[in-house]
């Protein structure tokens, strides 16, 4: 199991538990406001909740999935912010004491915080690796291969292979290659043929 897989499983437990604590609140909040039942016999305190909690967990499974875009994590945030404001304003309006207010506003901040930092964490691993030069096979020469077998480079390990083979590739590409004279060369003429021939 890799660290993200772990930042996410650690992200959803979080979350979960978010949901949990939340929903008491918001059910308490919502009996105070004395709703309508759904479909005239499903208490609304006991179903609204459950639409803010779902649609945060939805939001945080959209922005940690490897199958959107980067545009549709980027709209998950809106509903995954709505949500969890929501779920610390019940938190908050039903504390009596400062104890219960931290503890309500850290629960639903830190399944925040959480999917914030996978999300960097996935987008770091995505991320192609920059500065890595691409590595170019470079053909063994006829002239290398008579150096490897007087230097008995068969019979070496491998990091002696690859530091004899690098010692020979920077020596002979140190080396200038020869002009073939100082200036200009032309054909000889008649005369200078001849008294060669002699």
């Amino acid at each position: 199991m890799n660290r993200i897989t772990v930042a996410k499983t650690a992200a959803y437990v979080i979350a979960a538990i978010a949901a949990v604590s939340s929903y008491g609140h918001q059910v308490h909040l919502l009996s105070l406001a004395d709703l309508d039942p759904l479909f005239g016999f499903i208490p609304s305190e006991w179903v609204t909740p459950i639409t803010v909690d779902s649609l945060a967990i939805v939001a945080l499974m959209v922005r940690m999935s490897d199958t959107v875009t980067d545009k549709t994590k980027t709209l998950a945030l809106l509903p995954l912010v709505l949500a969890g404001g929501l779920s610390v304003a019940a938190n908050v309006a039903l504390a009596r004491n400062v104890v219960q207010v931290a503890v309500g506003v850290w629960s639903v901040l830190a399944y925040i915080l959480a999917e914030i930092f996978v999300a960097k964490m996935e987008r770091k691993a995505s991320a192609p690796a920059e500065d890595a030069p691409a590595k170019v096979a470079r053909k063994v020469t006829d002239a290398e291969r008579a150096a490897r077998k007087r230097a008995g480079y068969s019979k070496l390990d491998r990091a002696a292979k690859a530091a004899w083979t690098k010692r020979y590739r920077d020596r002979t590409a140190a080396v200038a290659p020869t002009s073939p004279g100082l200036g200009p060369v032309s054909a000889p003429t008649p005369d200078e043929l001849e008294d060669a021939i002699r």
